[in-house]
């Protein structure tokens, strides 16, 4: 059997999940999109994680799903399970992810929630402490052990669908979908044009020109640029502090 693990993420958040679960292969949803990666042709177990945005699934995954595996052979590929990191509710998520399968002749055999740390700056004004990261990781640790165990039995659980199923949907995608994001800025006095936010941003939305960290129109606001950013350069408005998040910076890069 081969396993591969696409994962989306902003903070590492769904990173550290996929980390715990057994697979052959890791790839981020944005490499293989933008064909840096490509899927093994053996693969015959795919685990998609991802973190949930305005209640639904990110754009980076309806692609995937759309321009990459809804373009190959999936005729070999027998386990489809997912795994949705959350900070506030998972709400739609999973059945939005089964139902986008669906519509691409594919079946999701497996799917879960995880809560995690909450690094979403409109609602999380205050970033969590680490201490409290800690508790919730040691927490989320505990579930993704038993998800593990599941997904590698090959175990069977489908999401169902919550409260108002269509209205949600059809907001989560407006939601989450790339948009320009005015309140986040760049304080000039503390960058250092070190590109960290270049180099992390999942979007590639971020860039350096003239000499300058410009950041563009297509923001998802997982807000890894301001978390990450060394010298706490990231401004936004009533935002304090940073999430240290659970992995290295050095594994969220991408180009």
């Amino acid at each position: 059997m081969s396993t591969v693990l696409a994962v989306a993420t902003g903070t590492g958040n769904s990173l550290f999940a996929a980390d715990r679960i057994k697979h052959d292969h890791l790839y981020f949803a944005e490499d293989l999109i933008n064909g840096k990666d490509h899927l093994p042709d053996d693969m015959d177990r795919l685990g998609i994680i991802f973190p949930v945005y305005c209640g639904g699934i990110l754009n980076a995954v309806l692609r995937f799903i759309e321009e990459v595996l809804s373009d190959r052979d999936n005729s070999g590929l027998g386990y489809i399970f997912a795994i949705a990191t959350n900070g506030g509710l998972p709400l739609n998520a999973l059945s939005d992810l089964d139902r986008t399968l669906q519509d691409h002749g594919l079946a999701l055999s497996y799917g879960k929630a995880v809560r995690m740390p909450d690094a979403y700056l409109p609602l999380q004004k205050k970033a969590v402490s680490k201490e409290k990261a800690e508790e919730i990781a040691r927490k989320a640790d505990e579930k993704l052990k038993a998800i593990a165990e599941d997904t590698d039995a090959e175990k069977i659980e489908l999401p169902g669908k919550g409260f108002l199923y269509r209205t949600v949907r059809r907001f989560s995608r407006l939601a989450s979908s790339p948009r320009p994001n005015e309140k986040l800025r760049i304080d000039p006095a503390k960058c250092i044009r070190c590109k960290t936010c270049v180099r992390i941003c999942p979007e590639g939305n971020i860039r350096e020109e003239d000499g300058r960290i410009i950041i563009g129109n297509s923001c998802i606001s997982c807000f890894a640029c301001y978390h990450r950013c060394p010298e706490g350069a990231m401004t936004y408005p009533g935002a304090a502090g940073q999430y240290e998040g659970l992995v290295e910076t050095s594994r969220l890069i991408r180009r």
